[in-house]
């Protein structure tokens, strides 16, 4: 597999080693391997503050009542379920992300939920 070096040419090399730089496959092992802790890590990196960013994305989204909504790298799903509140029954949210695990996360959320409004969630 093939992988980028990035060399900063300032720092000296016996301090620092060169790095590859994570490649795709190498993410989807990263979010995989994650995603039972997803929610508690952002919680704490954020030290909550993420609720309020995924609130206020969905707000300068521009969704509105009865709209297509995709929702790109949905992770566990806390935007898809906040979109799908924003757009109500008549609209449906896809969520799509690379990593099948935060993918069954998000769909047993979903399932766990059971709100009416969630039904328009694939």
């Amino acid at each position: 597999m093939a992988s980028l070096q990035l060399s900063l040419p300032f720092l000296s090399a016996s301090r620092f080693r060169h790095r590859p730089v994570l490649c795709a496959n190498d993410r989807q092992v990263l979010f995989n391997r994650i995603a039972p802790v997803y929610d508690n890590l952002n919680d704490l990196l954020s030290l909550g503050q993420h609720r309020i960013w995924k609130r206020m994305s969905v707000s300068w989204s521009g969704a509105k009542s009865g709209d297509n909504v995709l929702d790109v790298c949905c992770g566990s799903g806390d935007l898809t379920f906040l979109l799908s509140e924003k757009i109500g029954p008549h609209g449906k949210v896809r969520g799509l992300d690379f990593s099948k695990e935060q993918l069954s996360i998000a769909s047993s959320r979903q399932e766990l939920l059971r709100k009416a409004c969630y039904k328009n969630i694939e």
